[in-house]
């Protein structure tokens, strides 16, 4: 997604504010862990693969349900997945 495509962002932001009602969810936590999901997504999708992006943030969201710092191990999955991308 392109961040400098602020239509396509408003859109996003407006998503995920709806979503995050439906689930029940405080929409301010999106705000504070949107660019760190954002980060880790595109280093997984270009470093590990392309489907594995969504599904390391659900990795995220559980693991941040159980007490994990989300913001922490968003910059330490980004690492993983940059050393996963350079061992290959």
């Amino acid at each position: 997604m392109p961040a400098h495509d602020p239509e396509l962002m408003q859109r996003m932001r407006d998503w995920l504010a709806a979503a995050s009602e439906a689930a029940g969810i405080e929409p301010a936590l999106i705000d504070t862990l949107e660019q760190p999901l954002l980060r880790l997504t595109a280093k997984v999708a270009h470093g590990a693969a392309r489907p594995a992006a969504p599904l390391t943030a659900f990795l995220v969201g559980v693991a941040a349900g159980r007490g994990a710092d989300p913001l922490e191990l968003s910059e330490r999955l980004g690492r993983l997945a940059q050393e996963f991308s350079e061992s290959e």
